[in-house]
C-alpha cells in the first residue's frame, strides 16, 4: 500500500498539474466500477462534479483529498495497489488505453484504469488499480473530517515535534495510558502515528537500531529520540526519492519512485546488513504482516 512518503509525492506532482483546472466528465469501468463507500454513487459523482474547479490536492495519511468548487470534496484512498495517474486514455472496445508513449503505456502496473477524471486542458486523471480495493469517495466539505478513515487518525509524524511525540509513548496528562505492544505494530497503528506502513517502518527501527519485537513500553527517552529523528530523515529522504516502487507504486507520471534503491532491510532478506556488522537481514511474521532486520545491531528490548 502507498505509505506517506508515496501519497505525498503523488499529491505534490498533482499539485502542479490539475489545480485550476476544471472537471469536464469522469468514467469508471462499468465491469469494476471503483468503490464510491458510503453515500453518493458514480451517477451522482459524474453530475456533481462536472464542471467543478480542482481548488486544491492534499494529503492526510495515506488519503488524497481533493477540494473542488462547490460543497463537496473527493476523497481518494488508493489502497494496496492503486495510484493515481496524469495522462491521456482512449477506450477501445470499452478498455482504457494510455494515448500516450512510455511507462503509462508500457509498464503493466499503470494498465489497470477503474476510473476517469476528463479535465478541460484535454488530459485526464485516472486511478490504476490492479486489486480493485481503491475508494472514491464524494462528501460534503464539513464532512471529510468524519470520515471513518480519517476521524481516529493520530498525528502527521512531520508536523509533530518530539516532546509531542515523546507523549505519544507516555502521555503525562493521565488521560491514557502508557503505550504499550510491539514496536513495529505500535508505528504501524495509524491511531497512534498517521501514514507509517511496513515499509518505512522496516526502515525506521533498522535505523534505531530497535528489534521490531522490541515492547513499546520497554522504551527509554534516547530510544524515542533516535525513532522520532529517523522517522523524520527517512520520511524526508523517501520524499525527496519520491517513494519506493517495490511493488504497485508509480508517480502520476508513471514513473517509478527510488527509495528502493537504497532501502536498507524492508524485503532485503539474507543480504549483508549495511552497516558491516556482519548480521544477516532476517524476516519474521508480527501480526500477520512481515517484519525485516538485523540480529546483530537492532536491540530487542
Amino acid at each position: 500500500m502507498p505509505e506517506l512518503p508515496e501519497v505525498e509525492t503523488i499529491v505534490r506532482e498533482l499539485r502542479k498539474k490539475v489545480v485550476g483546472l476544471k472537471i469536464k466528465n469522469a468514467w469508471v469501468d462499468p465491469r469494476r466500477p471503483v468503490n464510491t463507500g458510503v453515500g453518493a454513487g458514480w451517477a451522482q459523482i459524474k453530475k456533481q462534479t462536472k464542471g467543478k474547479k480542482i481548488l486544491s490536492v492534499r494529503r492526510r495519511a495515506k488519503y488524497i483529498v481533493m477540494d473542488i468548487s462547490g460543497d463537496k470534496t473527493l476523497f481518494v484512498h488508493q489502497k494496496i495497489s492503486g495510484h493515481l495517474l496524469y495522462g491521456k486514455w482512449k477506450l477501445v472496445n470499452g478498455v482504457p488505453k494510455s494515448a500516450i508513449h512510455g511507462p503509462l503505456e508500457e509498464d503493466r502496473q499503470n494498465g489497470y484504469i477503474r476510473f476517469i477524471l476528463y479535465l478541460n486542458n484535454g488530459y485526464q486523471l485516472g486511478l490504476s488499480d490492479l486489486r480493485r480495493f481503491g475508494k472514491v469517495i464524494l462528501v460534503d466539505d464539513d464532512k471529510v473530517k468524519d470520515l471513518k478513515e480519517i476521524s481516529g487518525l493520530g498525528p502527521e509524524p512531520l508536523e509533530i515535534n518530539f516532546s509531542r511525540f515523546k507523549k505519544l509513548f507516555d502521555p503525562s496528562n493521565g488521560l491514557r495510558a502508557r503505550k504499550k505492544g510491539r514496536l513495529k505494530q505500535v508505528l504501524m497503528d495509524p491511531t497512534f502515528i498517521a501514514g507509517i506502513g511496513n515499509i518505512y517502518a522496516d526502515e525506521i527501527l533498522w535505523a534505531s537500531g530497535l528489534h521490531p519485537l522490541s515492547r513499546a513500553e520497554n522504551l527509554d527517552g534516547k530510544d524515542i529520540r533516535r525513532i522520532y529523528d529517523h522517522t523524520i530523515r527517512i520520511l524526508k529522504k523517501a520524499i525527496k526519492y519520491q517513494g519506493s516502487s517495490m511493488d504497485d507504486y508509480r508517480l502520476p507520471s508513471g514513473k517509478k519512485g527510488r527509495f528502493q534503491d537504497i532501502q536498507n532491510a524492508y524485503q532485503k532478506t539474507g543480504q549483508k546488513c549495511k552497516k558491516k556488522d556482519g548480521g544477516i537481514i532476517k524476516r519474521l511474521v508480527i501480526g500477520a504482516r512481515s517484519a525485516h532486520f538485523c540480529p546483530k545491531h537492532q536491540i530487542l528490548k
